[in-house]
């Protein structure tokens, strides 16, 4: 049996993202005392919002990219004029380009402050 490891009520205690390394890290201290990281491997782009010291998690879901795109349509239609998060001619395109490629939506929610999204092919979550 494995051994599961809650970030929900985590305080956010810092992010970063490594071009290099294709991956955005979150380091989060969780009610439990245990500082943790969760990486989005083979990281695409994130768009966050209200990002703020003492953030803390509600959740971490995967999305349904589908479902994604409908929900937010209109954001990508004005993403398109800056090729964000990749070129694309229409939304139909790029969510097809991203599910063929094999990446995922990941939708980060707070109880306070940092929210958003990532597109990444795998999120893995590990004590440190």
């Amino acid at each position: 049996m494995g051994i599961t490891i809650s970030i929900h009520d985590g305080v956010i205690i810092g992010y970063s993202v490594s071009f290099l390394e294709n991956e955005l890290i979150l380091d989060i201290e969780t009610v439990a005392d245990e500082i943790v990281t969760v990486t989005f491997e083979n990281y695409l782009a994130h768009d966050f919002h209200n990002v703020m010291a003492g953030s803390i998690l509600f959740d971490i879901d995967e999305a349904d990219l589908n479902t994604f795109f409908v929900e937010n349509r209109e954001q990508f239609e004005n993403y398109k004029l800056y090729a964000w998060p990749i070129w694309y001619g229409n939304t139909n395109e790029l969510e097809q380009d991203l599910q063929k490629d094999n990446y995922k939506c990941y939708v980060i929610s707070a109880s306070l402050g940092l929210t958003g999204y990532v597109f990444a092919k795998a999120l893995k979550i590990k004590r440190n």
